[in-house]
């Protein structure tokens, strides 16, 4: 690798380092440290305390858990302001949020398809 191309990249780095950006397989798990495999934290943000101060507020709020689903157990006010959120901040005039992944990933793929074939099987073995 060229000097040039080797000190672009450190530079890049210690940007990364200075925005926080930084993201590593370590984590703590209580007080050891250890190589995470399995993690869903593709954010960084399981133990950002700005996230866990957001959630004792929320548990002051809201409780520790909605009851049911808003299928069953309606739409609450919290529903209502994250999608206006949500909205807002992908600058929308309206957002709705999922109750799952699988539904998630169940509307995207009905809103992308349509009627007739579809390349969905074909992009997918070409991943393989």
């Amino acid at each position: 690798m060229s000097r040039s191309m080797t000190a672009w990249l450190e530079q890049q780095a210690a940007v990364r380092e200075r925005r926080g950006l930084v993201r590593s397989p370590v984590t703590r798990l209580g007080p050891d440290a250890a190589v995470d495999l399995a993690s869903n934290d593709y954010l960084g943000l399981a133990t950002d305390p700005r996230l866990a101060e957001a959630a004792r507020e929320a548990i002051g709020r809201w409780g520790t858990g909605a009851t049911s689903s808003r299928l069953v157990a309606g739409t609450t006010a919290l529903h209502l302001e994250l999608e206006s959120e949500l909205a807002s901040l992908t600058g929308m005039e309206s957002a709705l949020v999922f109750s799952s992944g699988y539904l998630a990933n169940l509307g995207i793929t009905t809103a992308l398809g349509g009627p007739g074939p579809s390349s969905w099987p074909t992009s997918i073995a070409m991943l393989r």
